[in-house]
């Protein structure tokens, strides 16, 4: 819907105006009109002249006539105006009205320029003597219409008030009628112009969403440094919270220095670093120009934190998978007072941002105890980037952990990539197997610890970052030193803080709790228990790769013992470097049976007759067998129930 307002001195000042409005769309549709699927609305607005400059309107466009037609553009300039044009006709019909009315008195026409120009040429054909005045403002009316009756003037033509003076003393005063044909041809004008302008204003909106929405803060100013683009991005960046600033002095916009300068100056610049206040800007500047010449200048410019966070966000995301942490210490299993102390001096690590090694043996939970840190820490929130510095030759993780540049090298991805210090900017790198990095790669790293900064491979850009590093050895770091298999100065950075985790053996009251946790996790719909004897016998192993081995060994057991009960003679049966034949014949010897039988079934039948009272037609059924299976397996066994 198109709103059109027609301002006008008193009601009824544009004769049958709604009508003629009404009548007009009527004949537009009838005329399958492009601008016919639009719909346009007429409101009529009575203001006196002197009080024009105060009128507030919410209208797409605005027709008028005469002085308040020049009052209005003075005092607006966001909404379209069109004048009502006086014709000819309309000043013949009206002159034609005073000889009716007065005679051959001599008229004044008294009106704005666009109104009366060359009315003085109509003498002739109306046969009237006529003079004209031109009307500036409301206030020289009464000073016009004086001078008229001071020139011999009897008879005014005018507008509404000066109408009114002039019959007060005592001029005869006719107004100037609008035809038909001026109002038409007014709204023909005032529906072009809307449409004009509310395409316009679209199109406007449109880039204006686009620049609010754009990640960068974009400023342009005209010739005169007055602000023509001032986005929501450059408010945000620049910490001004006023609203509208179009229209307004760069001067007044901007704290004096280089970033300023650099938008005023006449000289271009493409990707330099600025500092604004407390932040650094990242900046690029040009000159608007139209056909040839120049009108302005812009500037985009991003907080360069901002950039290093987008791009940690995007990355995440695409990373996701491998850089978040999962673990905390609430994931780690403990009764032992060994791990307790371990948790704690941890939990008091992550509180502060030195520098971490954690030192245990393979299988220990290092990496648990990583994420559990990074997310105990104010780093939380922010990327977990984990990398097994033993899992890749060295070419290949020098370029995983600094990136590399666009044509670094044969294969190198287009635009280059980033590199793992980077991905976990603001967060925490974990390398593990930190004991079996080379000579050059020791040396890259201990640049990245001193400098906080890194440079990919074939680039000369300097990057900062913001990274806490964890690391971890199964290794003696500090005789590799000695031997000069590890960089001293290296050393005593990555080990600022040294967590030592124990081994399974040296927390064996762990072990139940862990095993039981290993069993439900992956078979939790599962029958499966073990019997006191065989989780006694796990608690007694030394279990040289600690957590690790445990938990395979737990689901080794899973998967050979579904819906069974677990006694020590299975236990014994698969565990890693035990000889079955060996197994097998201890247990034959006991029981004087043959060898190859597997005897872990008299434990399973003992059990099952003491859980039953000895009732053998229960325990056969529990066992899944007959009872003569059952008596003949007791005999064989002797197995005695008293």
């Amino acid at each position: 819907m198109i709103k059109i307002k027609l301002v006008v001195p008193r009601k009824g000042y544009i004769t049958d105006a709604f009508e003629r409005f009404e009548e007009f769309n009527q004949l537009e549709e009838s005329e399958n009109n492009d601008n016919g699927s639009v719909k346009f609305v007429l409101e009529e607005v009575v203001e006196d002249a002197d009080r024009i400059g105060k009128l507030k309107l919410d209208a797409d466009v605005i027709i008028s006539r005469g002085l308040i037609t020049k009052l209005l553009k003075e005092s607006n300039e966001s909404i379209p105006i069109v004048d009502i044009p006086v014709q000819g006709i309309d000043l013949i019909r009206s002159l034609y009205d005073c000889k009716a009315r007065f005679g051959s008195k001599k008229v004044a026409v008294i009106g704005a320029l666009n109104m009366i120009y060359g009315v003085e040429n109509l003498s002739d054909i109306v046969d009237l003597p006529i003079q004209s005045y031109i009307l500036n403002d409301i206030e020289s009316s009464v000073s016009l219409v004086d001078l008229a009756a001071r020139d011999g003037c009897e008879v005014v033509l005018s507008g509404l008030s000066t109408c009114n003076y002039a019959e007060e003393i005592g001029l005869g005063a006719i107004l100037v009628d609008t035809g038909k044909e001026s109002f038409r041809q007014a709204l023909i004008e005032a529906k072009r112009v809307a449409l004009v302008s509310r395409r316009e204003q679209e199109k406007t909106k449109r880039y204006q969403t686009i620049l609010n929405y754009a990640y960068e803060g974009v400023i342009a100013i005209d010739l005169k440094r007055q602000i023509s683009v001032f986005n929501t991005a450059a408010q945000e960046i620049l910490s001004i919270s006023k609203g509208s600033l179009i229209g307004n002095s760069i001067y007044d916009m901007l704290k004096d220095g280089k970033f300023r300068n650099m938008l005023l100056s006449d000289n271009e610049y493409e990707k330099d670093i600025v500092a604004y206040q407390a932040i650094q800007l990242s900046v690029k500047k040009v000159g608007i120009f139209l056909k040839g010449k120049k009108v302005g200048d812009m500037v985009a410019f991003q907080d360069v934190t901002r950039i290093q966070e987008m791009e940690g966000k995007f990355f995440r995301k695409i990373h996701s998978r491998g850089h978040v942490a999962k673990y905390t210490f609430d994931d780690i299993l403990y009764r032992s007072s060994e791990i307790k102390r371990t948790i704690e001096t941890a939990q008091h690590y992550s509180e502060v941002d030195s520098n971490i090694l954690i030192i245990g043996e393979t299988g220990t939970g290092k990496e648990i105890f990583a994420q559990s840190i990074h997310n105990h820490s104010n780093r939380k929130n922010n990327p977990f980037v984990a990398i097994n510095c033993a899992a890749l030759p060295e070419n290949l993780l020098e370029s995983e952990l600094f990136g590399y540049a666009e044509g670094a090298f044969t294969g190198a991805m287009k635009g280059g990539k980033q590199g793992y210090f980077e991905l976990a900017h603001r967060g925490t790198i974990f390398l593990d197997e930190i004991g079996e990095i080379s000579p050059k790669m020791q040396s890259r790293l201990l640049r990245v610890l001193q400098e906080r900064e890194i440079m990919r491979i074939g680039d000369d850009r300097v990057i900062p970052v913001d990274v806490r590093i964890v690391s971890a050895t199964n290794k003696d770091l500090m005789q590799m030193v000695k031997s000069n298999d590890f960089r001293e100065d290296l050393y005593y950075r990555l080990s600022v803080l040294d967590l030592v985790l124990p081994p399974l053996r040296e927390r064996r009251e762990d072990i139940p709790l862990l095993v039981n946790a290993f069993i439900q996790k992956g078979h939790s719909d599962q029958k499966i228990k073990i019997t006191d004897t065989a989780m006694k016998k796990l608690s007694e192993e030394n279990w040289e790769g600690n957590i690790r081995q445990l938990q395979n060994f737990c689901e080794r057991l899973c998967a050979l013992y579904k819906d069974k009960l677990i006694d020590v003679y299975d236990i014994e049966m698969y565990f890693p470097n035990k000889s079955k034949k060996k197994i097998l014949s201890k247990q034959a010897e006991e029981l004087d049976m043959p060898l190859g039988i597997h005897l872990s079934e008299r434990e399973r039948i003992v059990q099952t007759l003491n859980k039953v009272n000895f009732n053998k037609g229960k325990a056969a059924l529990e066992l899944g067998m007959s009872r003569t299976t059952l008596w003949r397996k007791m005999k064989n066994w002797s197995i005695e129930t008293n």
